[in-house]
C-alpha cells in the first residue's frame, strides 16, 4: 500500500516536472524568436547604415544619380569615374551584406533586400564594379547576368592608370616649375 502510495507520488511529481519543463521550454522558444528577430533587426539595421552613407555621397554629387539609379551607360572618365566607381562599391557592399546576412533571421518580405540587388544588377556602373570584383561581392554577384562575367570597360584600370599618370603628371609639373626668384 505504502509503495502504491509512493508510486502515485512519485508519478505526480514527474507529471508536474515535465509540465514546468514544457513551459520552460515554451518560453525559451519565444525568447529565443525575440532574439533573434532583434539580431536581425540589427543587421539589416546596419546594413541601411552603410547604404544611406554612400546615398549621402549621391546627394553631395548629384550628377552621380543617373549611373547609380537610371542606367545611364558608364562614360566618366578619371576622378569623376573613380569617384561614382567609390560610391557603387560602398552601396553594393552595403547591399551584398544584407542580402547574405538577411535570410539568417527569417522574417516577413518587407525587409527583404533582394528587390534592391535586382534593381542594382540592371546599373552598369554596378555591373562594371561588381564584375572586376566579384570576390568582394559573394552574394551580390548571384544576382548579375551571368552573361556579365568579364569585366565591359576595364573601368577600375582604367581609373587607377589615369589617377597614377595624373599624379606622376602633377609632381613633375611641380617639380619643372621655377620661382620668381629662379628666373
Amino acid at each position: 500500500m505504502i509503495s502504491n502510495i509512493v508510486e502515485i507520488v512519485s508519478l505526480i511529481a514527474a507529471a508536474i516536472a515535465l509540465y514546468f519543463a514544457a513551459t520552460q521550454t515554451r518560453k525559451l522558444q519565444k525568447q529565443v524568436h525575440i532574439s533573434n528577430l532583434f539580431s536581425r533587426y540589427e543587421v539589416l539595421n546596419h546594413a541601411s547604415e552603410r547604404y544611406d552613407s554612400a546615398l549621402a555621397l549621391v546627394f553631395q554629387r548629384p550628377e552621380l544619380r543617373p549611373y547609380i539609379f537610371e542606367q545611364k551607360p558608364l562614360d566618366l572618365h578619371d576622378e569623376e569615374l573613380a569617384r561614382a566607381l567609390t560610391v557603387a562599391d560602398l552601396m553594393a557592399g552595403a547591399v551584398d551584406y544584407a542580402v547574405r546576412v538577411g535570410p539568417l533571421f527569417p522574417d516577413d518580405a518587407r525587409s527583404d533586400w533582394t528587390v534592391v540587388a535586382k534593381e542594382m544588377a540592371k546599373q552598369p556602373l554596378f555591373q562594371t564594379i561588381v564584375n572586376e570584383q566579384p570576390h568582394q561581392f559573394p552574394d551580390l554577384v548571384e544576382y548579375f547576368p551571368r552573361e556579365d562575367v568579364r569585366p565591359p570597360h576595364g573601368a577600375i584600370d582604367r581609373v587607377r592608370a589615369a589617377l597614377r599618370d595624373g599624379r606622376g603628371a602633377r609632381r613633375q609639373g611641380q617639380s619643372g616649375r621655377r620661382g620668381p626668384s629662379e628666373k
